[in-house]
Parts: C-alpha cells; sequence; structure tokens
C-alpha cells in the first residue's frame, strides 16, 4: 500500500511539473485559431488538449483543474459546431487558461485553491454561458445519462456530469447549481449521503433543488429530496414532468 502512494505521489508531482506547458500548449493553440481563423482540424486538436487536461486533473485529485477545463470544452463545441462565433472565442478562452495557471500555482505551492479563485471561475462561466439553468448530474449508467442530458438540455439546461459523489459534492460547494440529480447507487458518497451533506451547506448548494434517482423502494427517512424517481420504464416522462416543477418554482 505505502508502495502504491508513494508511485501515486510520484506520478502527480510529474504532473504538475509538467501542467505549465501543457497550459502553453493550449494558449498557443487559441492563439494560432485567431490568427489564422476557423478551421476544423485545429479545433479539434485544442478540444483533445483541454479534454486530456481535465481528466488528468482529476485523476491526480485536482478537481479545479477539471472544473476549468469542462466550461473550456463547452466552448470548443460551440465553436466546433458554429464556426461563426470565432469572434469573441479567444477572449473568452484565455480568460479560462488565466484561471488554469493560478489554479496551476496554487496546487503546486501545495494550497488548496481560494475562494476567490472559484468564484472568479463561476462569474466566468455565466459570463459564456447562453443558457438560463445549470444542472449537475451524479450517475454512472451512460444509458440514464443520455436520457436525462437530452431532456435538460431542450430545457435550457447547462449540463455537468460526475459519476463520483464526493467530486459531486466539491462542485456543489464550490458553484451553485438550480437542480442536483444523483442517483443512488454511486461509488463513496452515495446518492442519499450526497444530498445530506448538499442540504445542510448552507447558501450554495442547499438552495438547489434535489432529484433522487433510485432502483430501490426503500429509503432512509432521514433524507427527503425534493423529487425521488425511480429507474423503470416510466423514467422519461416522469423526469420531464419532475423538470417542469423545478423550472415553475424558479420563477418564484
Amino acid at each position: 500500500m505505502e508502495k502504491v502512494k508513494a508511485l501515486l505521489a510520484e506520478l502527480r508531482e510529474n504532473y504538475l511539473r509538467d501542467l505549465p506547458n501543457h497550459i502553453d500548449e493550449i494558449e498557443q493553440l487559441v492563439l494560432e485559431l485567431e490568427r489564422t481563423g476557423f478551421h476544423l482540424n485545429l479545433c479539434q486538436e485544442l478540444y483533445r488538449e483541454v479534454h486530456s487536461l481535465k481528466g488528468s486533473g482529476g485523476t491526480y485529485g485536482m478537481s479545479l483543474i477539471s472544473d476549468i477545463c469542462h466550461p473550456l470544452e463547452d466552448l470548443l463545441s460551440q465553436l466546433i459546431e458554429h464556426p461563426q462565433s470565432l469572434q469573441g472565442f479567444g477572449g473568452k478562452a484565455l480568460a479560462f487558461i488565466d484561471l488554469l495557471r493560478k489554479a496551476c500555482f496554487s496546487y503546486t505551492a501545495r494550497l488548496e485553491p481560494s475562494v476567490e479563485l472559484k468564484s472568479a471561475l463561476h462569474i466566468l462561466r455565466q459570463s459564456v454561458s447562453s443558457t438560463l439553468y445549470s444542472a449537475l448530474i451524479v450517475e454512472s449508467s451512460e444509458v440514464v445519462i443520455g436520457i436525462l442530458r437530452d431532456i435538460l438540455v431542450a430545457s435550457g439546461f447547462r449540463v455537468e456530469i460526475v459519476q463520483d459523489g464526493y467530486l459531486a459534492l466539491g462542485r456543489m460547494l464550490s458553484e451553485p447549481f438550480d437542480v442536483l440529480i444523483t442517483s443512488l447507487e454511486i461509488p463513496r458518497l452515495n446518492g442519499i449521503a450526497l444530498i445530506s451533506a448538499v442540504q445542510k451547506s448552507g447558501n450554495r448548494g442547499g438552495k438547489s433543488q434535489t432529484i433522487l434517482l433510485t432502483t430501490s423502494e426503500h429509503l432512509d427517512d432521514q433524507v427527503h429530496p425534493d423529487y425521488v424517481l425511480h429507474k423503470n420504464s416510466d423514467l422519461k416522462n416522469n423526469f420531464r414532468a419532475c423538470l417542469s416543477d423545478v423550472i415553475t418554482k424558479r420563477h418564484h
């Protein structure tokens, strides 16, 4: 066990050592896009770099790196689908890159990223998002994720997805979501424990509507999600009705 911990620590240090170079490479690709104009291959290369950085950030416990990369990925997806949005893309992308550098500095100094840095990410997310609402899905089934995501996007939601309860709690505490949709059966922190922690968290996560997805008929009476939906053939219709109610409450 000690050898495994030592190996993971060494890999994390190597990742941190290389991180500034990866951020520089992403910045150079953004600047090249601005200089040459839209090129699909260049956009796809940039997307791959950001996606790789997002995944490795999560692997080594640097959740803020992943949190910054995710909306940058969304920005790139929008650019690939709508090349005319290149105007203004560079400034937004460079703002995310600036946050990546600040997060890198914090992790290298063995400091937890500051509340101010997380707040800056939230403000930047809002400034580049064209959606009305935000939702966090915590689920391991790709089929269920696909059903929920399609309905959410069609209803004007920006959608974030994680598959781990602890990571989800970190997201809920650092960024306000309009709705949390979590499965009962998720790793490390199950859906009931996650909802309980969110409800007790105060101003940010505590104001989110919570939806628990489950295959079980027996739930903990101490925790009360706003909605409980069962994973069955009625899930799609029940989720649509539930989401309509969530949106109605947001307007009041």
